[in-house]
């Protein structure tokens, strides 16, 4: 019998999930669109204070997340950041980037360095709004 409910086992969902939907995309587009992961780090010493974790698929790279610690921001290494990981986007073979911002996070640092808005949502949350944008490379 097959049951939908809430279930707590969140990374057993997401893998069994994630593994299907791939599964199902591999077939759908012949291939699996060179699906890797990206990843650009900020180190201080051995510790991870930044960086940018992120997919390849299908000529595009996906910004899953981005972040640059606080004392460190306003010192151009959140530019860094985004120009280590378009130059290996560009590596790939990618013809752009697409990421997703938050109206309290950091859509004019993207958009001076040319990426547009392609979505919105507001509110979301209440009094903000989401941002999907993009860049060709």
């Amino acid at each position: 019998m097959v049951t939908v409910a809430v279930d707590t086992r969140h990374e057993e969902v997401h893998k069994a999930v994630l593994d299907g939907l791939v599964a199902f995309n591999t077939a759908a587009m012949g291939g699996d669109g060179g699906r890797q992961p990206v990843s650009i780090s900020v180190r201080d010493g051995d510790v991870i204070v930044g960086g940018a974790v992120g997919r390849y698929w299908h000529g595009w790279v996906y910004v899953d997340l981005f972040w640059v610690r606080d004392d460190l921001r306003g010192r151009d290494i959140g530019s860094r950041v985004m120009d280590e990981l378009e130059g290996h986007a560009c590596s790939l073979g990618a013809r752009g980037v697409h990421l997703t911002t938050y109206s309290w996070q950091a859509r004019p640092f993207y958009e001076k360095r040319g990426y547009r808005v392609f979505g919105e949502i507001s509110p979301y949350p209440e009094g903000h709004a989401c941002y999907w944008l993009s860049k060709t490379l």
